[in-house]
């Protein structure tokens, strides 16, 4: 029996040991998966804010067009027979709405060129609409905000 052990201990001296392999690849794996982990944190904070940042955007074009449309009534709706007067520059607030977070600061341009000898009313219709207006109108020059968003939309109306 001494001759068995005494061979086996011979095979064992051959090859050599590999004690602690597991541990560095464990070790390598957390890491990695640690990595992972904090690149898909840092994707998903990035796309909340980009979706934050769409729904501003959004909120701002809604204002912008809630404008023109208002914009379009003064310069259309007639009282007597000539053409509305042409309105100065003008703040909307939405309070009480989705929209409470914009101003929208709407102006317009009048032209009235000659077709054909016939006097024709045009009127550009202009708003700006943001979610940081300086002394109540938009655009602000300098905005404070990190999130600062602003929309303009322009349309021309004739009579």
């Amino acid at each position: 029996m001494s001759a068995m052990c005494h061979n086996a201990r011979r095979i064992d001296s051959n090859f050599p040991r590999r004690r602690g392999f597991a541990l560095p690849t464990a070790i390598f794996l957390m890491v990695i998966l640690a990595l992972l982990g904090a690149f898909i944190v840092r994707i998903n904070s990035i796309q909340t804010g980009s979706l934050a940042l769409d729904v501003l955007g959004t909120g701002a074009y809604q204002a912008a067009r809630a404008g023109t449309e208002w914009g379009a009534y003064q310069t259309l709706r007639v009282i007597g027979p000539s053409p509305a007067v042409c309105f100065g520059a003008t703040n909307l607030t939405y309070a009480g709405t989705s929209l409470a977070p914009f101003t929208a600061t709407v102006t317009c341009a009048r032209s009235t060129p000659d077709e054909l000898g016939v006097i024709q009313t045009i009127d550009q219709i202009t708003v700006t609409a943001c979610n940081q207006p300086t002394g109540g109108a938009c655009p602000n020059a300098a905005p404070t905000l990190a999130n600062y968003t602003e929309r303009r939309i322009t349309i021309t109306v004739g009579q």
